[in-house]
């Protein structure tokens, strides 16, 4: 037992295996191994562009989709506000957690151990070594967060925003996110519902997509 133990561990350092609602499953790298996780990518993009593109012309802002690969946030398409398309499929195209509104909404999506590991490994925003009180807070604003099912923050004279999709088996593993400039942003709540009305069409095309394979 505590060789399977072990090597459980170091898998999951790895980023082969990850824990999910309590249970083992295979990591991105175990999937790209047989180019699975970028097969699905792929896939996840083709839908999401042209629902991604709507969107960023309708806000004027910049549109990221983000995935949780790994106890990480990866960037697999990224519209400009002017429209213009850039594309990620190779790994890794990590980006900080915290530093991310797609990042922060991912984490809120993970489950209570996910989140307290990701906490005693990186501490928390601009905090190595956080007091219980702090994490009690933080833990708080996440749950807020998925109650609520998008983030907002301002920061820097940006305007950030992020609502997580959920596939059809019902994980919430991508997110979109949207940002522009605060003095932009007056009509917070038209730019809120415009996102949360594009992941709801990404979610549908993605059950479309499931039920016609």
């Amino acid at each position: 037992t505590t060789t399977v133990s072990n090597i459980v561990q170091v898998l999951a350092k790895r980023n082969y295996l990850e824990r999910q609602s309590g249970r083992w499953k295979l990591g991105v790298n175990a999937y790209m191994l047989t180019g699975s996780a970028a097969e699905y990518d792929s896939a996840l993009c083709g839908l999401a562009e042209p629902i991604l593109r709507e969107l960023a012309a309708e806000t004027e802002a910049t549109v990221v989709l983000s995935v949780w690969r790994g106890s990480e946030r990866y960037v697999l398409l990224r519209i400009a506000d002017k429209s213009a398309v850039t594309v990620n499929r190779t790994y890794p195209e990590a980006r900080e957690i915290y530093r991310t509104a797609t990042g922060m909404m991912l984490l809120a999506e993970q489950d209570d151990e996910v989140i307290d590991s990701h906490i005693a490994a990186n501490g928390l925003p601009d905090m190595d070594n956080p007091s219980p009180t702090a994490v009690n807070t933080f833990r708080a604003v996440l749950a807020l967060c998925r109650e609520k099912g998008y983030y907002i923050r301002e920061k820097e004279n940006v305007f950030e925003a992020a609502a997580p999709i959920c596939d059809p088996g019902g994980q919430a593993r991508t997110a979109v996110g949207i940002f522009l400039p605060l003095f932009r942003a007056e009509k917070k709540e038209e730019l809120i519902a415009s996102l949360l009305r594009a992941t709801g069409n990404l979610e549908k095309k993605l059950q479309e997509n499931k039920e016609n394979e």
